[in-house]
């Protein structure tokens, strides 16, 4: 018997072979830590750089700090420890967006009230 979980996510095909369900990473229910897949949180936080800074020496400086981060725990093979770095940079990706979001909106009370 397959538990709720793993039923929800699997869908039958046209020959009613169960595959996997491709997951929504928009606006959906958000993947778990070990879902996440370490070149695409990396790639993820290239993006983010460039969006903050675009092409400039603070722009650099925060993509050189990704690349060094990532590079420095490289070699971590421990399943636990690297779902640990893993939330890290993942809070640190959800610290910039709340930040952002916070910033839009004190903006747009502030625009409204004058």
């Amino acid at each position: 018997m397959l538990l709720p979980r793993a039923c929800s996510a699997l869908r039958s095909s046209a020959i009613g072979v169960l595959q996997p369900r491709r997951r929504l990473c928009g606006l959906g229910v958000a993947p778990s830590v070990e879902e996440i897949q370490v070149r695409k949180l990396y790639r993820d936080c290239l993006k983010l750089s460039y969006h903050i800074a675009a092409r400039s020496a603070k722009g650099d400086a925060m993509r050189q700090m990704v690349r060094s981060a990532f590079k420095a725990q490289m070699h971590v093979t421990d399943n636990a420890e690297i779902n640990r770095l893993k939330m890290l940079a993942v809070q640190g990706l959800q610290n910039y967006v709340i930040h952002e979001s916070t910033k839009k909106a004190v903006a747009k009370k502030r625009d409204g009230e004058e």
